[in-house]
């Protein structure tokens, strides 16, 4: 994204985080801290059945849904849930997943709140009640032995079994979640470039079972959808026509599902937006679909359904109690990340940019920084532990000798060998995770690539922690040359706004608030225009919110305005986020 040669109009986003939570610091001291326990507003308990299955005997294995279950796992754990039943790979057969649900069915009482969840393969089947499905075709859940034989027919769930038992917990009293981490459909949000690395999905293809030898335990009296239901909430990692791809989350090694990292994360406390200790279904649904949206670098939309007779504005998923426990904390911040690397950043403002063309009473006007803010003194580069990893399409690895990143370093791979980034020594492309980064980029110029896929790594995991949500509109395919898209925020009334981007190459775009730009909105929603330019490739536009103007962080993004600075952008983040900041961070992909 570019102004005045790419987009042509500005935006502004939002970004909420707490620097404890985000900036690793050294325990030195023990200290007073609140902890957080999930409890259900009605009183009674807290249950959970989660499945993870990677091994499949028969279909293609998995990489994350193991680890997902287990993620998930341990945060109602830690959140004070007791009884928690897993169930992963072999122990997963269907005689166990029957045996375990119908335990839990037994167990329930009046007023309970019970997660069911899944992590998986799924697939679709013709249904089996006519007229059940919109469609004809009905989900279903695949165990680790299927396979299309008589024997193999067996072990698999059908979608309308887990509603069966569904209704079971309702009629004993419960509220039930229920996450499905798997996809039924085919399609996919974009294409992939042909020249990245296999990605890895939760679907099989259709298949037709000569035999069946499965006995539904439901039967057509059954819930027929999900509408059918009373009390049940359901998160789907996505609609029936698209695939899920399992994802890389920052700082967590291998591939995960986005859906079941994100509730894992709603679970420990991060959906509760306005921190009233209710995680409203609004919430959760807005938390959790924000958080996918961004780890999937926007490949992933997911489906929220909650029951009729529920109102997710005001029914209350779960509660979070609060009590002061002694824990081992810090006791200042880290040198490093205050200390400048002794070169001050320029002190001129950019040249102003085009104003926004706001609707009326979308924003009201506050002072610009004065002439005489201080100076932001560029900070040390960011340093990562984990190196980015980098290959060339045809394998050789001698184009990379002189590749030294500023802000992180890198390791030469193989691209078979799960690379970060692919380039393409013919025509010079950058290629991340199935998108094109950037086009026609020589070796000089590598380091500042690296720079930037390293430090959105980092941002990713800001916003991750308290999002700011928003969208890009009309989809979240590839963007053509001259077309015009739209970013939308949401939950922004009197909050102050900083819109920005960082582009393929690490260059740091201001897009709001520039020159007599407002700064505050008035309006809940923003939707704001821009138009796709060059140089195309990878778009990451940031938003950051906070109750009060940040003057600091704003005057850092003017300094930083049209520079291959990505590395000091997250430090610089990192420094002045005030404590109720909330952020988005959303990527895109533009061709000539």
């Amino acid at each position: 994204m570019r102004r005045p040669r790419g987009f042509e109009y500005r935006i502004c986003c939002a970004a909420a985080i707490a620097l404890v939570a985000v900036i690793g610091l050294p325990l030195q001291r023990a200290q007073a801290a609140e902890a957080l326990a999930i409890s259900n507003p009605d009183g009674a308990a807290v249950r959970a059945l989660v499945i993870g299955i990677d091994d499949y005997q028969h279909v293609r294995k998995l990489k994350g849904a193991v680890a997902d279950a287990g993620d998930l796992v341990s945060s109602l754990k830690t959140m004070g849930v007791s009884d928690v039943v897993e169930l992963t790979n072999a122990q997963a057969d269907r005689a166990s997943v029957l045996r375990e649900i119908s335990a839990l069915v037994t167990r329930t009482k009046n007023n309970d709140l019970v997660f069911l969840s899944i992590a998986g393969h799924g697939t679709q089947e013709p249904e089996r009640v006519k007229g059940s499905e919109p469609d004809g075709m009905e989900n279903v859940f695949l165990l680790p032995g299927f396979e299309t034989t008589p024997k193999g027919s067996v072990e698999r769930i059908l979608g309308s079994e887990f509603n069966h038992f569904i209704r079971q917990l309702e009629l004993r009293g419960a509220k039930v979640i229920f996450v499905a981490d798997t996809c039924h459909g085919g399609g996919m949000v974009r294409d992939i470039d042909p020249r990245a690395a296999e990605m890895s999905f939760r679907q099989v293809p259709r298949y037709t079972l000569l035999v069946d030898e499965l006995k539904p335990v439901s039967d057509g009296n059954g819930p027929k959808s999900e509408l059918d239901l009373d009390h049940t909430a359901f998160l789907a990692a996505v609609d029936r026509y698209t695939k899920a791809p399992e994802v890389r989350i920052p700082g967590i090694d291998g591939l995960r599902g986005a859906l079941s990292y994100a509730v894992a994360r709603a679970v420990e406390g991060s959906a509760d937006i306005n921190r009233d200790g209710k995680v409203t279904l609004k919430e959760l649904f807005a938390n959790v679909r924000q958080v996918v949206y961004q780890l999937s670098d926007q490949r992933q939309n997911i489906v929220t359904i909650s029951s009729p007779a529920q109102t997710p504005e005001t029914a209350v998923a779960f509660e979070l109690t609060r009590g002061v426990v002694l824990i081992q904390g810090p006791s200042a911040r880290t040198a490093s990340g205050q200390a400048a690397d002794g070169q001050a950043a320029a002190t001129t403002k950019a040249p102003a940019l085009p104003t926004l063309a706001a609707a009326p009473n979308t924003v009201a006007p506050v002072a610009a920084p004065t002439a005489a803010a201080p100076t932001v003194a560029a900070p040390a580069p960011l340093r990562l532990t984990a190196p980015i990893r980098l290959a060339a399409l045809d394998g050789k690895m001698n184009y990379f000798a002189g590749v030294t990143p500023k802000d992180a370093t890198v390791q030469a791979v193989q691209p078979t060998d799960n690379p970060d980034l692919i380039w393409d020594p013919v025509s010079h492309d950058v290629i991340a995770w199935g998108d094109v980064v950037a086009y026609g980029m020589d070796v000089a110029n590598l380091p500042t690539v690296v720079d930037r896929t390293a430090a959105m790594r980092e941002l990713k995991r800001m916003a991750t922690r308290s999002p700011q949500i928003m969208r890009i509109w009309p989809d979240d395919r590839q963007q053509r040359a001259g077309q015009t898209i739209e970013v939308e925020l949401s939950d922004v009334a009197s909050r102050a706004l900083l819109l920005f981007n960082v582009s393929g190459d690490g260059t740091i775009q201001m897009l709001y608030p520039v020159g007599t730009d407002a700064a505050v909105a008035k309006s809940s929603n923003l939707r704001l225009p821009l138009r796709v330019g060059e140089p195309f490739g990878a778009e990451q536009v940031v938003a950051v919110t906070s109750q009060r103007r940040m003057v600091d962080l704003e005057t850092v993004l003017i300094q930083l305005n049209r520079r291959r600075a990505s590395g000091q952008l997250i430090k610089n983040l990192e420094r002045y986020l005030p404590a109720d900041a909330r952020i988005a961070s959303i990527g895109f992909f533009s061709a000539p």
